[in-house]
């Protein structure tokens, strides 16, 4: 993949050309990002973009690597729209804008709010959902959670609030040390050593954005999802229940917004 890029080529043109010389400029390319990667910059930072969900999207360090575990949100997520004409769905910190987009790929009728802390990461998403075609049916803003859309005339009517929000703990040594080194903290961890701080936020503010059908999906890291059905649970959350990823790992927790007064 490094060196297919430091050409120009794509993958199969290496094998089709494989006893071309390379130049001394293509030889100093390719060797500035061996060093790099082994130093343990992700491949998708130095080629610019990472696959999710079959397609590409553009990807830097102001945003974290969209990761196949993610794919299971958006499998989860276009489960429960199935059969709702025209959803409106909003992605809490959005970073490349991978769930937003991909919803509204899959989903043509649809329409995505999606918000950020970061402007850069939003200017990423910017980028993809341009690539790909989408702009016209994404809202993307700058802010903390469901803040920015507290004013929009459609809160209180959304079909889904999506995330896949910090969850990794600060010290955690499951952690990849060149993850930690190299992808962008504010996407990792959350303020404080909780791992399912956002969950807690999400479970008390999410349901005054939804309709009364609306759904919450969120990810969650390992060992956490048992304790997360609990937090739903004491909110009203109904319907709650854990979604494994490919590796059978408790990873998505989706539930229905709560009935009015629980």
């Amino acid at each position: 993949m490094l060196l297919a890029h430091a050409l120009g080529l794509a993958r199969l043109d290496l094998y089709v050309h494989f006893d071309r010389p390379l130049a001394p400029a293509e030889r100093d390319r390719v060797r500035e990002l061996v060093r790099r990667r082994g130093d343990g910059v992700p491949v998708a930072y130095l080629v610019g973009e990472r696959e999710f969900y079959a397609r590409p999207f553009a990807v830097t360090p102001a945003v974290l690597v969209p990761r196949p575990e993610t794919e299971t949100l958006v499998e989860a997520a276009l489960q429960t729209l199935a059969g709702r004409a025209a959803p409106r769905v909003l992605d809490v910190g959005t970073g490349a804008g991978v769930i937003a987009i991909t919803v509204l790929l899959e989903r043509p009728d649809a329409t995505a709010w999606a918000s950020d802390l970061d402007p850069a990461a939003l200017e990423v998403a910017h980028q993809n959902a341009r690539r790909h075609g989408v702009l016209e049916r994404l809202v993307l803003r700058a802010g903390d959670l469901l803040e920015p859309w507290q004013e929009e005339p459609g809160h209180g009517r959304l079909d889904a609030v999506l995330s896949n929000p910090p969850y990794v703990a600060r010290g955690d040594p499951l952690l990849d040390p060149a993850v930690a080194r190299h992808e962008p903290a504010l996407a990792l961890h959350p303020p404080e050593p909780d791992p399912l701080h956002f969950v807690r936020r999400l479970a008390r503010e999410a349901p005054a954005a939804l309709a009364p059908a609306g759904v919450l999906a969120v990810e969650v890291g390992l060992g956490s999802a048992a304790e997360g059905l609990a937090v739903l649970g004491a909110h009203g959350w109904r319907e709650a229940r854990a979604v494994p990823d490919l590796a059978g790992i408790p990873r998505v927790l989706l539930a229905r917004r709560p009935a009015p007064g629980a």
